[in-house]
């Protein structure tokens, strides 16, 4: 079962807490001014509302765990639980969790929590223990509580932790085709193809007639380079007498990843259309259409996404970037301002963000960030690298460090923030601040292959400490092989390093595994260093034509000259 977590309104919380001061009151006239060790869980619990209230996170976590630890309450414990968890503190999470256990080893909740703020930070044992608890007691089989927790952790923490962490779970149920599934499934989401291609045939051979592990051994083919082979797989499923829907969209959607549209095109085209209208469908042939370019053709199809009522914040973000290439700012700016929720809530706000700050100045993107932040606490630590980000692009560098600096002070365990704040110090030419930070925070997290990467390129970006980046990347690849920001990385090495057809090659398949203006941008600068100038200057300008607003490209190809 998905874990639930409850998000209690500031009035919800706030008549918790009244109802607990005037229980409190009746007994301790001294109450909420009692300091130290000594202050009660009651007075406690509203030291940590007020801190909320101020934006003082950390303390407020802090505060709320305190009153835990000082009460056999399970509902005090829950409480602290979850207000850390929404809030993003994530240590004082896992503590709570803990004192909830304490009170009550049992709970369900108390080890899904503790299960998911573990993994978020890197703190692997912990996080197995937790799950494989629920795996032991909570589902009607091991092979049920492997389907269920897929989609809850799959989302959650680095992928290639993820990926651990169900390599360690199926090991403990080794004769459970589901939990190779499992493993295959977030491997394969870790960009670790032959893992994920092993998991995926052992869980067909433990399950040889269960489709979805059919379907993730077509996946992995495809992801190895063999199309043909994982095609054929997902085609005798496709022509089973019981192909259902889902069979037919996921066989359309490798057809469209391996460059067969109009195969793609002729599946989908009977459920967008008649009585059997399946939203997934149109949205698949929207995503296709807009891939092309194919601009009134993409947009018809998202108007009719938007029309059925189903996917509608991803039908308005899509509508929104149409537009956008349309050069129709004013319309992309009403599409991406109604998306208030779905996968690309933040994408959408901060396009709205940064088109304000063009038509009205860097404090109207700026403000309506503060607002998207206020209004939906969870995306927080997102949107201060979001303002952060928003201030670099307006050249404001001094307030987005400062941005940076107020969001590590309320949210410390944000990986992503920290991260973040570590590449502007680098871009800002303050690359000892940067790697002190990725030093600190690769000690907090011991072969997280995210951190490795990060410190690793970051190094081999400077031409410092080559032995040391070479062995991070390389611990970095070994996790996650195929993953193109870890391919890049060592390409971007290996080319400081002078190797340059080992460099050409490493880029050329990040390339292949994920567009990005900076893999193309290196790639050029090999194939100039080995004096192929004509190929660097195509590169750069096809590059460039995908990405128009990149100012790196732009100034790589006006300093090559014609």
């Amino acid at each position: 079962m998905p874990i639930r977590i409850i998000r209690a309104s500031r009035s919800a919380l706030g008549a918790i807490f009244l109802g607990l001061l005037v229980a409190c009151a009746t007994t301790d006239p001294a109450g909420p001014r009692d300091t130290g060790d000594a202050m009660l869980p009651e007075a406690r619990l509203a030291e940590a509302e007020a801190a909320f209230d101020r934006g003082e996170y950390p303390a407020g976590a802090r505060l709320y765990r305190e009153a835990a630890q000082r009460s056999d309450d399970e509902m005090i414990a829950e409480q602290a639980t979850r207000a850390a968890f929404d809030h993003t503190q994530l240590q004082e999470a896992a503590l709570a969790a803990g004192r909830w256990l304490e009170i009550n080893p049992t709970s369900e909740n108390a080890h899904r929590y503790a299960g998911i703020a573990a993994l978020k930070l890197h703190r692997l044992d912990d996080a197995e223990a937790q799950f494989s608890y629920l795996l032991d007691t909570v589902y009607i089989s091991p092979a049920a509580g492997f389907l269920a927790l897929l989609p809850v952790i799959g989302d959650e923490g680095v992928s290639t932790d993820v990926m651990e962490l169900f390599r360690r779970l199926s090991a403990r149920h080794p004769g459970v085709g589901e939990g190779h599934y499992a493993y295959g499934s977030a491997a394969l989401r870790a960009d670790n193809f032959a893992v994920a291609e092993k998991s995926a045939e052992t869980a067909v051979a433990k399950a040889p007639f269960w489709k979805p592990a059919k379907m993730l051994l077509a996946r992995t083919r495809i992801a190895t380079g063999r199309d043909e082979e994982g095609l054929a797989i997902a085609r005798d499923l496709v022509t089973a007498p019981d192909a259902d829907v889902s069979t037919h969209l996921e066989y359309a959607l490798l057809l469209s990843a391996t460059g067969r549209d109009q195969e793609a095109r002729a599946m989908l085209t009977p459920y967008t259309t008649g009585k059997t209208v399946v939203p997934g469908a149109i949205r698949t042939l929207g995503a296709m259409e807009l891939d092309a370019d194919n601009l009134d053709a993409a947009s018809t199809q998202f108007e009719n996404l938007l029309a059925t009522g189903a996917q509608s914040y991803e039908a308005l973000y899509f509508l929104g970037v149409i537009a956008e290439r349309r050069k129709d700012t004013d319309r992309a700016l009403r599409y991406y301002s109604r998306v208030a929720g779905g996968d690309y809530n933040l994408a959408a706000q901060q396009r709205v963000a940064r088109i304000k700050a063009e038509q009205s100045g860097t404090d109207a993107g700026v403000n309506h960030l503060d607002e998207l932040a206020r209004m939906q606490p969870q995306l927080a630590p997102s949107v201060f690298s979001a303002k952060a980000g928003l201030l670099e692009y307006r050249g404001d560098t001094r307030r987005a460090a400062q941005v940076f600096e107020e969001g590590l002070a309320r949210y410390p365990d944000a990986l992503e923030l920290r991260l973040n704040r570590a590449f502007f110090l680098e871009r800002m030419g303050k690359e000892d601040a940067a790697i002190r930070d990725l030093r600190a925070l690769l000690a907090e997290r011991p072969g997280d292959a995210h951190v490795q990467n990060a410190l690793g390129f970051t190094l081999a970006d400077i031409g410092r400490n080559l032995p040391e980046a070479r062995e991070l990347l390389t611990a970095a690849l070994a996790q996650s092989p195929d993953n193109a920001a870890t391919l890049d990385s060592m390409g971007w090495l290996l080319y400081k390093e002078g190797n340059y057809p080992a460099a050409l090659d490493h880029l050329q398949r990040a390339s292949k595994s994920g567009a990005d203006p900076e893999i193309d941008l290196h790639i050029g600068e090999v194939q100039w260093a080995m004096g192929d100038q004509k190929a660097a200057r195509a590169t750069w300008q096809a590059a460039l034509a995908k990405a128009p607003t990149n100012e790196k490209l732009r100034t790589r190809i006006e300093r090559a000259g014609p």
